[in-house]
């Protein structure tokens, strides 16, 4: 991709995370102006057709919305009507290389904030409603033209629609009215009621970044926290007292429970090190697939020394820590690293396509070849076939 996506407004990314994100959306004309759509309609239908890709079938009258969830089988799209329809496909950067690379014009936003890129493609007419999302969203027009509608903030009424198959929104004010098309870019933050409707076929690319809520890393963290040896943090009362009511709970015992609770603060690096884990694990029922055998460092040189490409695997985020020891983290997995490894280490968590001349340069150090060869072992890494 050649230009970053701000660039037709002259805008850098430092002033679009200052006034923008998270904080009100922005329409971009010809953001992306030579991005080509990576995949086709059909073969898009064809993915949703494919076991352990999660997608959904949406049809619309003027009083309902239905909901079809895959695998779909090909018959069914055969029996669509012509139009008021959309299929939305998510993690198509798992499947489809060019979908993956799209996420690339986004690296000013780090890699532990990445969802993923859901496509969608609507017959005129179609779309799923006004409703807000709880995550930042970039909208990306590939071919054909998709209606916006869509707030200027976050929206203060958030009622849904009863009973509805989708989480509808019951009453829409919308502050902006816009046409996009091949090319165009509108980003919405978190909460900003928004509705999207085919003014042609077309399909759209929904690139995400979600921010876990508090719920999910208090989960996480327990989780974590009871993997901790038996008899690591047991309750203790050497010096219990007796008292008159069994039944109550005494002003000693609820300080020594306070003082337990407060003591599973674990220490900066320990924290920072459950959540680099966390915020690169993988999600439910994906795992990232291994090589049937472990290259050796002299098979993955003769390759490099070819000038092939390297790719990133799509399943599991990539991330480091660099205080005080280095780790890099790899769909939930922790590497201690040597320092001498870090120049590999930022490159591989700087795009999802490695050009051999760069891993030769970065892989200079022992301690980096080691780290290739495991990345390789993982199945993280692994050349374009």
């Amino acid at each position: 991709m050649a230009a970053p996506p701000l660039a037709r407004l002259g805008m850098s990314t430092s002033r679009f995370l200052r006034d923008h994100w998270q904080k009100r959306p922005l329409l971009v004309r010809g953001a992306l102006p030579s991005f080509r759509d990576p995949l086709s309609a059909e073969e898009l239908a064809g993915l949703a057709c494919e076991d352990g890709v999660e997608s959904r079938i949406v049809t619309r009258t003027r009083t309902r919305y239905d909901v079809r969830y895959g695998p779909h089988e090909e018959q069914t799209f055969l029996s669509l009507p012509e139009a008021r329809w959309t299929l939305l496909v998510q993690e198509v950067n798992r499947h489809v290389p060019g979908a993956a690379d799209l996420l690339d014009a986004f690296s000013f936003i780090p890699n532990v904030r990445v969802d993923d890129v859901m496509v969608s493609y609507a017959a005129p007419g179609g779309g799923v409603g006004p409703h807000i999302d709880s995550y930042d969203v970039f909208l990306v027009q590939g071919q054909g033209r998709r209606r916006w509608r869509y707030g200027a903030t976050a929206a203060g009424d958030v009622a849904l629609v009863e009973g509805a198959p989708l989480r509808i929104l019951r009453r829409f004010s919308p502050d902006h009215d816009e046409i996009l098309e091949a090319g165009d870019m509108l980003y919405l933050p978190p909460g900003v009621a928004h509705e999207g409707t085919a003014d042609t076929a077309c399909l759209t690319y929904s690139v995400g970044f979600r921010a876990p809520n508090l719920a999910e890393m208090y989960m996480d963290l327990s989780d974590a926290l009871c993997d901790l040896p038996a008899g690591a943090a047991l309750y203790r009362d050497p010096q219990l007292a007796p008292q008159h009511n069994p039944g109550l709970v005494s002003p000693a015992a609820r300080a020594r429970v306070r003082s337990m609770i407060r003591g599973l603060a674990l220490s900066d690096a320990e924290i920072d090190r459950w959540y680099a884990r966390f915020a690169t694990r993988l999600k439910p029922g994906h795992e990232i697939p291994r090589p049937a055998r472990a290259p050796s460092w002299r098979a993955i040189l003769r390759r490099l020394e070819r000038g092939e490409v390297v790719v990133r695997s799509e399943e599991g985020r990539f991330a480091y820590l660099d205080e005080p020891r280095i780790y890099l983290y790899v769909g939930g997995e922790e590497l201690p690293c040597h320092r001498a490894a870090l120049p590999l280490i930022e490159l591989v968590c700087s795009a999802r396509r490695l050009g051999a001349a760069d891993l030769l340069r970065a892989s200079r150090a022992v301690a980096a070849r080691e780290l290739l060869v495991r990345l390789f072992t993982l199945g993280a890494l692994s050349f374009v076939r």
